[in-house]
């Protein structure tokens, strides 16, 4: 990668400073060029007045003599009109072109002549003849009368000498384009020591996200020590952090409990192959250990089944069948299924309400069906379990409630996970822990969500919410 004294060219801190580097190259070098063209123009206008000045003051001493040839004999008249003044030259013609007088022997350009002003034109609407090369003159040619006579005239023709303004003109280019290059080169350095400053938090970020790993989650950017443009970066980092985190926990979990709940089986199929061949028997004893090992051999497949499917649910790969679905025919059906289980402790479920939606009909079942399963399971003796269908002006909701124990708070928000169960003591329910993450998977492919409310000792709310806004959801 290339560098610039060790700056790398698409690094943060170079792109600032270089673009702080052009914007500082615009500002001097407009700046500049604008002291430079207005003192020029100054010079060029001083020079002007200078001259349209002399010219009125040798019209005014041509009104002072009769005769063409008193300017011939006497010239100290007009030469000493420009004593002090040595970089000014003056001549004076004749209406035939001739030299009446000049300073220096000074001889007028042709051009000059050919653009000069009437006697009655005033000075300042003159053409100015432009210093050139060969000509390094300001010069201005107007016609004056002698005496009060209007007939006969003389040529006043002035120059001045630029010289001294070209050269001052040129040292003042040369100091600013030093102070130009110095100015840059200062400006782009500040620039560089500021910016590397500025982004010193952000680099101290970068530093402690290095430090971030599988196994070191639990670190944090600091937000409150953060400039304000970094809090919201350093806010969603930390709740990135934080989501990963609670992933990696929740992954760490998984696999314990997926151990834990394939180990159970395959030991109990282990133990009873290893018991049934640790000597010859009759072939009702071989029929009573596969019959139990085929019990193990279901729960293992229902187990993978609802792994599968919550996998491709994550992944949006599981196909849903969407028709018009009762909502009261349905429900009538599970509770009537589930009446015989909640008998035998003598439990009444009570459904209620009407409505109609689009959905999978299968999945559907099965959603409702595992929170009355798990209604009924978690039931008092002697109690009811509701199942009511609400209509709602957004929503159509299935509320599943029981009595019972109750979800504390510090469960609440981990029912739905897969393998999570309230209970440590994993022989008292013969569930894997994944029904609620399946029916959470089973929502969220209707594009509606469950709800859990709960208070310890009394009732327990799961609430199915579809929502009517959605395309494949309808009353």
């Amino acid at each position: 990668m290339l560098l610039i004294s060790g700056l790398k060219l698409n690094s943060l801190t170079f792109r600032i400073s270089f673009l702080f580097a052009i914007t500082a190259i615009i500002l001097l070098a407009g700046t500049g060029t604008f002291l430079y063209k207005f003192l020029e123009q100054e010079l060029m206008k001083r020079d002007h007045e200078e001259l349209i000045g002399k010219v009125d003051l040798f019209r005014h001493q041509l009104t002072k003599i009769n005769s063409i040839g008193q300017i011939v004999t006497a010239p100290g008249l007009f030469r000493d009109v420009i004593i002090g003044h040595p970089h000014l030259r003056l001549a004076l013609l004749d209406e035939q072109g001739n030299t009446l007088m000049s300073s220096s022997d000074w001889k007028p350009p042709a051009e000059l002549l050919a653009n000069s002003i009437s006697i009655d034109t005033e000075p300042s609407r003159a053409t100015m003849l432009m210093p050139t090369l060969d000509q390094p003159y300001h010069a201005i040619a107007a016609w004056g009368a002698l005496g009060d006579s209007r007939v006969n005239r003389v040529l006043i023709v002035l120059a001045l000498n630029v010289d001294e303004a070209q050269s001052l003109l040129v040292r003042y280019k040369r100091t600013l384009l030093t102070t130009l290059f110095f100015s840059v080169i200062a400006a782009t350095t500040l620039a560089f020591i500021i910016v590397r400053r500025g982004l010193r938090p952000l680099r101290i970020m970068a530093e402690t996200a290095s430090d971030i790993s599988a196994s070191h989650l639990q670190k944090r950017l600091g937000v409150a020590d953060a400039p304000e443009e970094l809090r919201e970066l350093a806010g969603a980092f930390n709740a990135m952090l934080g989501r990963l985190y609670n992933s990696f926990a929740r992954l760490s979990d998984f696999s314990s409990d997926i151990a834990h709940e394939l180990r159970t089986p395959i030991n109990n199929l282990m133990g009873q192959t290893q018991v049934i061949l640790s000597r010859t028997r009759n072939a009702e004893e071989y029929r009573t250990v596969l019959e139990s090992n085929l019990d193990e051999y279901e729960r293992l497949a229902r187990m993978i089944r609802e792994m599968l499917f919550l996998a491709k649910a994550d992944n949006a790969q599981e196909p849903l069948h969407a028709e018009p679905v009762d909502l009261k025919t349905e429900l009538d059906k599970i509770s009537e299924f589930y009446q015989m289980a909640a008998d035998e402790n003598d439990i009444k479920i009570i459904t209620s309400g009407s409505g109609s939606i689009t959905a999978d009909r299968i999945l559907l079942q099965r959603a409702v069906g595992n929170l009355v399963s798990n209604a009924v399971h978690h039931s008092p003796p002697n109690s009811e379990v509701h199942a009511d269908i609400i209509l709602n002006v957004t929503s159509v909701e299935l509320r599943v409630s029981n009595q019972g124990p109750g979800i504390s708070t510090e469960h609440i928000d981990r029912v739905f996970d897969r393998f999570y169960r309230i209970n440590s003591k994993r022989q008292s329910d013969s569930g894997a822990g994944l029904g609620l993450a399946l029916v959470k998977s089973i929502m969220q492919l209707h594009g509606g969500h469950v709800s859990v409310e709960s208070e310890i000792n009394k009732i327990t709310t799961f609430t199915l919410h579809f929502p009517i806004a959605d395309p494949a959801v309808v009353r």
